[in-house]
This record gives structure tokens, C-alpha cells and sequence, in this order.
């Protein structure tokens, strides 16, 4: 019996043995080898007027993850919740950045630049689309947000949809391959998905930073609907302040250079340009004796420099009927102008009547009737009731004098006394030559009458 159950077992490990070389283990599931995101790009535009120069000014970005995925359908793609965390840093602008050859929009300045979107570490693990919420930072005085070329002032949503597109990758031939092969920009927050096709072809993998898709471009499978773009168009808002100087009266000296001078605190560092062609660049070596003559040579500076929040002084020269235009001035700049009027009646702004400057370049002359103290405000035209937009002020300087016409006017009676007295010794002369006349008439008749 004993030696039956050890032949019994033997048989059976011998069986087992056989059934595992006959029947195959079953194979184990496997996932997809994650695919790593690359960096990619979108540009900053930002526009100025023609005749402004470039401020100093930051934009900064934050980037967000959509609350839910979106399932795929028979007719949709699957749109995950991006995953990782993005970073992007912010984008700023300095006078000594060049502008755009040709410019992005006409008649005005622009200055584009890349701003990046930081991948790293972020990797991706399924086929579909991986969505992102970017978000521009509003808050600098003086921009409109998110504007378009045709509508510079007319600010849209802060909002950006970056989709990066993934699939799956048919070269791999060992396990499961993943690879990406498209950013796209939508503007606003989009929450649709893209539809599906079935004839759409593969994408080539992008392995290195890149830029977002061109608008124009002809990728497959975008949101029906949604706008694409690549890019965030800002428009930075400035003014200009027009100051000039009338002289009134018959004792005023309309060839008199007056000192006057203009304080600027800006709300950000920024290069203004100063029109300077209505007035002298500089002063004659030798002044005439109405001006003063520590005057001569002094010149009309052509560009202030302005550290943000901190006042500038700058000094200017006029005459009457000149003025001077300060360009470039941002919404916020806080401007002083004041003059030393030496011995002339001085009155803030300049009216119409008195007018001798016609700065807007049409309808003969103009006031300059705005305070000579203030803040720059955005132009508003519902708004009548307050100075905005460019802004145009001045002085004007008076001097009268009585002329010495006095002497004359009181040896008037004298005179008409002398002129009568006159009249009066000439009649009683001619009355007397008439009457002595006739008495030697009358002798003479007696005579020959006897």
C-alpha cells in the first residue's frame, strides 16, 4: 500500500508537470508608456500710438485645469482635465525694445513677443485631448485687455483654451506608444469637444518646444465653433498735453520768452516725446531786453524720462503763440504746470478770444482751456463732463499802461482860451482899423468942403 501512494503521487506531479508545458500562462495587460508634453509658445502683442513710445510694462499669466473631464462619443474626442502643473512666466516691455517691421496694425506701433509655456515633467498617458485654462493678469492703468486689431479699446475675455493633442503612436512595435502632435489656442474658456473623424491621419510627433498652431492653419479635429488664435493682443492706451503761451495787452512784449515748467509723475517708467516744432529748440545766443538774459541758449528738451511714481521736472521756454506737446502720457500721469509771469498778469489757460494757436491743425485759432493741474484720464465721449483724453492748457500773460496823453489833454482849454483871446484882439484890431477909416474919410470930406 505504501508503495502505491508513492507511485500515485509521482504519477500526479508528473501530470501537472505536463499540463504546464501543454497549456500556455495567460498574457498580462499593459499600459501605455507615458508620452513627456514639450514647451510651447504663444505670442504677446502689444500696441502703442504712432507717436508714443514704449512703456515699462509687465503682463503676468496663471494657468488653470478644467474641473471635469469630457467623455469621447461615436462623434467626439475625449477631452481629459490637463494634467502636471504648467508654469509661464510673465512677459515685459522697456522703451529700448524694438518695434514691429511691419507693424501688426496700421496706423499704429507694435512690439511682439514669445511667451512660453513650461512643460516639464508633464507626461501623458492616454490618447485624446489634455485641456488648460490660461489666464492674462488684468490690472496695468492705461491697457485694454485682449483686444483686437479693428477694435482697440473694446476689451474681450482674459481667458485662453490650450488643447494638446495626443495619439496613439503606431510605430511603436513593443507595448503601447503614445505621441503628441498638436497645440491649439481657442480664445475664452472652451467646453465643447472636438469631433471625432474617420479619416483623419496620423500626426507627426513634436519632440522639441514649439509654437501653437497657426490660425490659419488646416488642423484636424478643432472645436466646432471656437475661435482659434495664437496670440494675446493688448492695447496701451497714452495721451498727449498740449501747453502754450498768449501775451495780451498794449505794454505786453510779444517777443518775451517766459520760463515755464512742467512736473510729471508717471505711473510707470516710460520715454515721452516732446513735439517741440512749435517753439524754439533753442534759444538765441543773445535774447532780447524783454527776456531774461540768463534765458539765451536755454533749450526745449525734445524727451522725459519718468521712473514710475516719482515726479520729473522739466523746464521750457515760450513765447507768445507758441506751444509745446508732451506725447506718450498714460492713463494716471499726474501733471503740474506752473510759470514765472515776471511782473505780468497771469491767467490759467488760454481763451478762445485771446487765441493766437490752433493746435488741432483745423478751424483757425483754439482754447487751451483745460486745468494747468490734474491726472490723465482715458478718453471717455459719454463722459462731457469731466477734461479726458488729450488734454490742452496754458497761460496767458497781460500787461497794460496808460499812455502819456495827459499833457496834451490839459493844455486843451488853455489853447482854445489862446485861440479866443486871439480872435478877440484880431476883431477889435479890425474893428479899430475900420472906425479910424472912416474918421480920416470924414476929414477929408470937410476938407473939400470948405
Amino acid at each position: 500500500m505504501k508503495g502505491f501512494r508513492k507511485r500515485l503521487s509521482a504519477l500526479l506531479v508528473t501530470a501537472a508537470m505536463a499540463a504546464a508545458v501543454v497549456v500556455p500562462a495567460a498574457a498580462a495587460g499593459s499600459d501605455y508608456t507615458p508620452v513627456a508634453a514639450q514647451n510651447v509658445k504663444f505670442k504677446k502683442i502689444l500696441v502703442v500710438d504712432a507717436d508714443a513710445n514704449l512703456p515699462a510694462v509687465s503682463f503676468a499669466y496663471t494657468v488653470e485645469i478644467p474641473d471635469d473631464d469630457i467623455a469621447g462619443t461615436t462623434t467626439t474626442l475625449p477631452v481629459y482635465k490637463g494634467v502636471g502643473t504648467p508654469g509661464i512666466a510673465n512677459v515685459s516691455y522697456s522703451s529700448s525694445d524694438s518695434f514691429d517691421s511691419p507693424t501688426k496694425v496700421t496706423n499704429y506701433k507694435t512690439v511682439t513677443k514669445d511667451i512660453t509655456v513650461t512643460m516639464t515633467g508633464i507626461e501623458f498617458t492616454e490618447p485624446g485631448v489634455y485641456r488648460y485654462y490660461i489666464k492674462e493678469t488684468k490690472g496695468t492703468s492705461g491697457v485694454y485687455y485682449d483686444v483686437s486689431a479693428s477694435a482697440l479699446t473694446t476689451e474681450d475675455d482674459l481667458y485662453r483654451t490650450l488643447d494638446v493633442y495626443v495619439e496613439d503612436d503606431p510605430s511603436v512595435t513593443t507595448g503601447k506608444g503614445l505621441k503628441v502632435t498638436g497645440y491649439i489656442m481657442y480664445d475664452g474658456k472652451i467646453i465643447a469637444a472636438p469631433p471625432s473623424s474617420s479619416s483623419a491621419t496620423s500626426g507627426t510627433a513634436i519632440t522639441s518646444e514649439t509654437s501653437i498652431a497657426e490660425v490659419n492653419g488646416t488642423q484636424a479635429n478643432t472645436v466646432t465653433g471656437a475661435t482659434k488664435t495664437d496670440n494675446y493682443m493688448n492695447y496701451f492706451s497714452s495721451y498727449s498735453l498740449t501747453f502754450g503761451k498768449v501775451v495780451t495787452g498794449n505794454q505786453g512784449s510779444r517777443d518775451k520768452y517766459f520760463e515755464l515748467t512742467l512736473e510729471l509723475t508717471s505711473p510707470s517708467d516710460a520715454t515721452f516725446t516732446v513735439d517741440v516744432s512749435h517753439a524754439d529748440a533753442k534759444l538765441p545766443d543773445t535774447v532780447n531786453k524783454a527776456t531774461d538774459a540768463s534765458f539765451a541758449k536755454k533749450t526745449n528738451t525734445t524727451e522725459i524720462s519718468a521712473t514710475a511714481n516719482t515726479a520729473v521736472t522739466t523746464k521750457f521756454y515760450l513765447q507768445h503763440g507758441q506751444y509745446i506737446i508732451v506725447k506718450g502720457l498714460p492713463v494716471g500721469t499726474e501733471y503740474t504746470l506752473s510759470e514765472v509771469a515776471d511782473g505780468y498778469t497771469s491767467t490759467a489757460g488760454i481763451a478762445a478770444s485771446v487765441s493766437v494757436i490752433n493746435w488741432d491743425g483745423t478751424d483757425g485759432y483754439d482754447a487751451l482751456s483745460d486745468a494747468v493741474s490734474g491726472t490723465v484720464k482715458a478718453l471717455d465721449d459719454s463722459d462731457t463732463t469731466t477734461d479726458d483724453g488729450d488734454l490742452q492748457t496754458g497761460f496767458t500773460n497781460d500787461k497794460q499802461g496808460v499812455i502819456p496823453t495827459g499833457v496834451l489833454l490839459t493844455m486843451t482849454p488853455v489853447i482854445v482860451i489862446a485861440v479866443i483871446v486871439v480872435a478877440g484882439i484880431a476883431f477889435f484890431a479890425l474893428r479899430n482899423a475900420k472906425r479910424k477909416a472912416l474918421e480920416l474919410t470924414d476929414a477929408d470930406d470937410e476938407s473939400d468942403a470948405e
